[in-house]
């Protein structure tokens, strides 16, 4: 009793001396109690009655052991190679020249010659030499033959940084005017046609030196010049000097390069009738830019084209770009450009050699050449070329025939302004050096100044195919197509009241297919024959000018 009195004591002056002693203990030891004070009994940590016995000791893996045997130790030594002495692979032989020869129908002799230095490292030179002729005659009366003759020698010398080229021709070209009507001629007559007015025979002489420096060499100041002279001389007293001179620098822009070329071509022209001068004198700077995968030419032609009466003052763009799509399979490319081609006795004559000679000539203008196109390699062999193009003319040339005195057996030359949209595509696969094919075809859409005048003589759709296959080096056999679509001339009518009106004619369109082969018997001699026209179709190559029927030559092939 007496301790539960000193207890009840002690708890009734607890809170005094918790307030007395409040100033003195820590804020960690202070706590307010917010409820009723209700003294609970913590559970005592037991013993268990059975104690739980830990393992001490672990579990060993299994070890398999392996007795490696002893290998016996093994010496060797390699024995060395004796030196070997490589020499360099018997190149195939080749020969200084050949000689063909052989005849054919329609009277027709041929020959061909060549003779050239064989393998150098310091020059090349060699000459060629042909001769083709035919003198059959049209309905026993018209000759209908011709002659196409001519020798070119030829030089290279190769400097260090330059290649020095030149060149020395001669060529004879003999044509008949045969495309007259046996009604419309009679040679009894004085005041007729005589038989002299109805050959022509044009001679050229020509010479031309060359000095390019070579382009993956560094690049030096002089990048080109060159000196040119040609004679050309007609039947009817025409004669035609030309002399040119051109001369070029490059040089680099840090990477870039960058060319400026000037050129001087002078022509002489003595007809019977008048004389004529013309100079075209031009300059071009230009840049270039190579990458790995593009490159693009960037530069301006300015021309001046001068004559006895007057300055042509022309500039033309320069532009060609290509970039690769695919890196050495596809490439896009696109360019512009322009320039003068020049209308002469000598250029002329190997277009149409049955032009009348004496008549007034004037260049043409190409003012715009915009075009684009895809190249490249679709399988090994396997080439193509796609392209289209917009070209702007100047007095472009065109043939009529000249009816002034009823025969309409030569052509005059008319000028227009025109603009052509030209689409071209070409093939070409080679399979080793055994089959080999090429083949283009285009299409052009003319836009001429008036409805009444055409494009004379000039076939909107062209096409041509060439291929040759060598089996084991003893046949080769040759193929080639010409295909023209209809073109159009100039013929004039007269109706029943005596007026006379220009009308067109349509000219059928042709395919001339021709084929050949050629057996080597040795590799210094063969023998050769070529079918012409198999088709024996008679097509007018201009208007009122037939052309051969099937013809054939064959021949020998000689090589020394």
């Amino acid at each position: 009793m007496k301790r539960l009195t000193r207890y009840l004591v002690l708890f009734t002056f607890m809170p005094l001396v918790t307030m007395a002693q409040e100033e003195k203990l820590p804020d960690s030891l202070r706590f307010t109690i917010k409820k009723d004070y209700r003294p609970v009994a913590r559970d005592a940590r037991k013993i268990l009655s059975q104690p739980e016995v830990k393992h001490d000791t672990a579990n060993l893996k299994e070890v398999d052991y392996t007795v490696i045997p002893k290998s016996k130790e093994v010496s060797y030594e390699a024995e060395p190679l004796q030196a070997a002495q490589l020499s360099n692979e018997p190149l195939p032989k080749l020969y200084n020249g050949f000689i063909k020869a052989g005849f054919g129908n329609y009277t027709m002799p041929f020959f061909e010659a060549s003779f050239g230095s064989l393998r150098s490292k310091k020059f090349q030179a060699g000459f060629f030499a042909r001769y083709h002729a035919s003198f059959a005659k049209l309905n026993k009366v018209r000759n209908f033959g011709f002659t196409d003759a001519g020798i070119r020698g030829f030089g290279k010398y190769f400097m260090k940084d330059h290649v020095l080229k030149g060149a020395l021709e001669y060529d004879v070209d003999e044509n008949y005017y045969y495309g007259w009507n046996l009604n419309d001629v009679n040679f009894d007559n004085a005041t007729a046609v005589s038989k002299d007015s109805l050959h022509q025979v044009f001679h050229h002489v020509g010479l031309n030196l060359d000095l390019t420096a070579l382009q993956e060499k560094k690049p030096h100041l002089l990048d080109q010049a060159g000196l040119a002279y040609s004679y050309t001389r007609g039947n009817f007293q025409e004669q035609e000097h030309y002399a040119a001179l051109s001369a070029g620098v490059g040089f680099r822009i840090k990477k870039e390069r960058m060319f400026i070329r000037t050129a001087f071509d002078y022509w002489n022209l003595n007809l019977p009738s008048f004389k004529t001068n013309n100079l075209i004198w031009g300059i071009q700077p230009k840049f270039r830019a190579e990458r790995e995968r593009w490159g693009i030419d960037l530069g301006v032609d300015f021309t001046l084209d001068v004559n006895d009466t007057a300055t042509k003052v022309l500039l033309f763009p320069i532009l060609d770009f290509h970039y690769f799509l695919v890196k050495d399979m596809l490439r896009f490319y696109v360019g512009a450009k322009g320039g003068v081609n020049r209308n002469g006795l000598r250029t002329i004559s190997q277009i149409n050699p049955y032009f009348k000679t004496d008549q007034a000539l004037s260049n043409t203008w190409e003012r715009l050449n915009i075009f684009g196109g895809f190249k490249g390699t679709i399988i090994k062999g396997l080439g193509f070329d796609v392209s289209v193009a917009e070209v702007i003319n100047g007095q472009q040339m065109f043939f009529v025939n000249d009816t002034a005195r009823g025969l309409g057996h030569r052509f005059l030359t008319e000028y227009h302004d025109t603009r052509i949209t030209w689409l071209k595509g070409a093939m070409s696969y080679q399979w080793k050096n055994k089959l080999e094919v090429v083949a283009q075809a285009e299409y052009r859409w003319f836009v001429m100044p008036t409805d009444s005048i055409k494009p004379w003589h000039e076939a909107p759709f062209r096409f041509t195919f060439s291929g040759n296959y060598n089996l084991k080096d003893k046949f080769i056999f040759k193929a080639a197509i010409s295909a023209y679509g209809p073109r159009v001339a100039r013929d004039f009518t007269t109706d029943t009241l005596g007026v006379t009106m220009m009308t067109p004619v349509t000219l059928k369109g042709y395919a001339d297919a021709s084929i050949g082969v050629e057996y080597r018997y040795k590799k210094w001699l063969g023998a050769f024959v070529d079918f012409r026209n198999i088709a024996a179709l008679r097509y007018d190559i201009w208007k009122q000018y037939p052309s051969q029927r099937f013809s054939f030559i064959a021949g020998l092939h000689f090589s020394f």
